[in-house]
């Protein structure tokens, strides 16, 4: 097996990744064995820092539709299992990809929306 695939999926990648690709890496890090993370644990930390500094600071949760919402909560509790099968500290990062907090920011720009009129 390839060692560096999150590494080469983001080699070619800008700083902030398109919320497309944000989607991608989530579906390759999901379907890879725990075993792999263990063995790689710093190729994965780096991809999910990569991937939370994409969703917060470059502003990927703004593309995210509600539709979208259940991909970021199943990831959520996937890094939980992480957390729980190979100690690498990943609940850090939940707060990046939950739903609960951008429900939160949605409702108050509706609220301002509401105001505005």
């Amino acid at each position: 097996m390839n060692e560096n695939i999150l590494y080469n999926f983001l080699k070619n990648k800008p700083s902030f990744l398109d919320y497309d690709d944000e989607l991608k890496l989530m579906d390759i890090m999901t379907k890879l064995p725990m075993s792999w993370f263990i063995k790689n644990k710093d190729e994965f930390i780096d991809a999910l820092m990569n991937l939370s500094d994409s969703h917060t600071i470059g502003s990927g949760f703004l593309f995210q539709d509600e539709n979208d919402d259940i991909i970021f909560d199943n990831f959520c509790e996937w890094l939980r299992e992480v957390n729980n099968k190979t100690g690498i500290p990943t609940l850090m990062y939940i707060d990046d990809f939950s739903s609960v907090g951008l429900n939160k920011f949605r409702e108050s720009i509706r609220k301002d929306e509401n105001t505005d009129k």
